[in-house]
């Protein structure tokens, strides 16, 4: 696929996107249906699809704007699970300069039955990779995924210990609230299909923290996120998992 040049290019409503998943003989596919007639695209753009789960990206090609229709299959069997797939609407220009990107529809989800399923979305997703020495990371290149060295333990195991859960989780939660609230600006969690959303959300449904300010002030973003720290840490009892797992030792 050609390089994307984003110069000029125009958001796609939802409205005007349907896509859907279906399944048949076990064989799980997307289709899509939209109407761009409003945008006034050249009737020759192609239309691009493309599938993501976390790092992982599948691209389909379908059609023209003058006639929208998938090129070849739009199976999915290149994802592990369904669970938290988005799709994107690319419009890209054929002719000079070609690649042009001139429309997107980003962060959108089934509308059918799958609807549901594909919803429910782990808040942090845990994926092996080496990492050398280091045991954990968190990875930020699309939504947060933690990484967790398999030279060092299996990741479901770890990630569940209560070492782990009392000593790192806390601090993954203020890394990722720092990214959302500090870096990023968002203050808002009405997205929901957008996984900040879903952190803001969960941050502010733990007793006592109540709801992001959105006057901006840096000091109180980090007042509010020490507080959903230490909510967190109070609803979870890290520190009596922490005591116990201390007082067994080795």
């Amino acid at each position: 696929m050609p390089r994307l040049n984003f110069t000029g290019r125009r958001k796609i409503s939802h409205r005007h996107v349907r896509i859907s998943v279906t399944g048949i003989g076990g064989i799980e596919s997307m289709s899509a249906a939209m109407d761009l007639s409003s945008y006034r695209f050249p009737p020759d753009a192609r239309i691009v699809v493309e599938a993501m789960r976390q790092l992982d990206l599948v691209r389909f090609e379908y059609g023209t704007v003058a006639a929208p229709a998938a090129v070849s299959s739009c199976r999915l069997s290149e994802f592990a699970t369904l669970a938290g797939l988005r799709f994107r609407l690319k419009v890209v220009s054929a002719d000079h300069p070609r690649g042009r990107l001139l429309g997107v529809a980003d962060r959108m989800v089934p509308q059918e039955a799958h609807r549901e399923s594909l919803l429910r979305v782990p808040l942090l997703a845990v994926r092996s990779q080496d990492l050398g020495r280091e045991i954990w990371r968190l990875d930020f290149s699309d939504e947060p995924v933690l990484l967790v060295n398999p030279r060092v333990a299996g990741r479901k195991a770890l990630a569940r210990s209560p070492e782990f859960q009392s000593l790192v989780l806390p601090e993954i939660l203020r890394s990722i609230l720092h990214r959302i609230v500090l870096q990023d600006g968002v203050r808002t969690c009405d997205d929901p299909a957008e996984w900040s959303a879903r952190w803001l959300r969960f941050a502010c449904s733990l007793p006592g923290v109540g709801e992001l300010s959105l006057t901006g002030d840096r000091e109180l973003d980090l007042d509010w996120i020490a507080g959903a720290v230490g909510a967190f840490c109070r609803w979870r009892s890290v520190d009596r998992q922490f005591a116990t797992f201390w007082r067994a030792g080795p």
